[in-house]
């Protein structure tokens, strides 16, 4: 059976389970403009020190057959026109990215990247790219481990740890299948501490995008969870090199929610699908459009404010929403182009 079966079968029971979704309200921005040449720019990160957008690019209509890259979109000049640059540097075999991560591990500058290899021994990754005092980026190691069951989204900190948010409990389709069909929450988040991975015990059914942010002494985990159209929220606590998370809250979305981020203000970002159905048939056909709806959440009150909504014929399926600068970002995951918009107004 092809990867874009699977995918499709996959989404089919998601929809049957989940929802289908109905109109949405649409919350246009006026002045939006596309930055193209990035064939499914699922994610992105930022790197203010340089300002920087580093982009996750994978073309997904082709089985999952094809290679996919990293881009690089300068913000430095504010009158120069946004452009996606690929970046050229030694990419591992079978390098097909999802969900990125950036930090400045111990003062380097550094790319944690999920790959799926499509490869049986391992057929998920965790990629390393670092940036040398020159600017060019290489790739420096490959790290795989059973908890990398089916991984999404990926948060790495300045201390190299890393958190990978798995969206199922397994790389077996049919155990895909049977698992949204029971209802069995199986999708756990594997920790990397530097040398050695763990499972953090808080499995949920189709995890997805995932970060963490700072909150006096405490470290929040954030998690959204599509089958539930929110976002978790966990304490992290640590212990003799262990983690463990408590569970706090859960903050409702009102869609699927997908990638998180954090603005320069400490708000929170993220994109939303809003109808599972609409989502396959996008899948199978570029045509058929999927609305994209992106959301900023206060991270003190929880408060939630709709900021952009689509039914898909500007963007369709968005997974990644941002403000950076003056401008609202926003990728997805098929089409071969970001959304750049004059950055919202809003509440808060």
């Amino acid at each position: 059976m092809s990867q874009i079966w699977k995918l499709t079968i996959s989404f089919f029971l998601s929809a049957l389970l989940f929802g289908c979704g109905g109109q949405i309200h649409e919350k246009p921005i006026a002045g939006c403009e596309r930055i193209s040449g990035t064939p499914g720019p699922e994610d992105f990160d930022v790197i203010r020190d340089t300002s920087t957008v580093i982009v996750s690019s994978h073309e997904r209509r082709n089985g999952l057959k094809d290679i996919g890259a990293l881009f690089e979109i300068s913000f430095a000049n504010p009158k120069q026109t946004l452009v996606a640059k690929k970046i050229e540097t030694n990419y591992p075999e079978n390098f097909r990215p999802h969900g990125i991560s950036y930090a400045k591990v111990k003062g380097v500058d550094t790319l944690a990247v999920i790959s799926h290899t499509l490869v049986e021994e391992n057929p998920h990754t965790l990629e390393l790219f670092e940036r040398s005092k020159t600017g060019q980026w290489k790739h420096i190691k490959t790290l795989s481990d059973p908890s990398l069951t089916s991984p999404n989204d990926i948060y790495m900190n300045e201390s190299g740890e890393i958190f990978a948010s798995n969206d199922n409990g397994t790389s077996s389709p049919m155990r895909k299948y049977w698992d949204m069909i029971i209802r069995s929450a199986r999708a756990d988040i594997s920790y990397y501490d530097g040398n050695t991975f763990q499972t953090l015990g808080v499995p949920v059914i189709l995890g997805n995008g995932i970060y963490i942010r700072k909150k006096g002494e405490k470290e929040l985990l954030y998690r959204s969870v599509f089958s539930e159209k929110a976002v978790r929220i966990y304490e992290v606590n640590r212990d003799r090199g262990k983690i463990n998370l408590k569970y706090i809250d859960s903050i409702q979305i009102g869609a699927g929610p997908d990638n998180i981020l954090e603005d320069e203000s400490g708000m929170l970002w993220l994109a939303g699908h809003d109808s599972t159905y609409k989502f396959i048939r996008h899948v199978m056909n570029g045509k058929n459009l999927a609305p994209t709806r992106v959301f900023k959440i206060n991270p003190e009150t929880k408060e939630v404010n709709e900021v952009y909504a689509n039914e898909g014929a500007e963007i369709s399926a968005g997974s990644t929403g941002l403000v950076y600068k003056d401008k609202l970002l926003i990728s997805q995951v098929f089409e071969d182009f970001l959304l750049v918009c004059p950055k919202p107004s809003t509440p808060f």
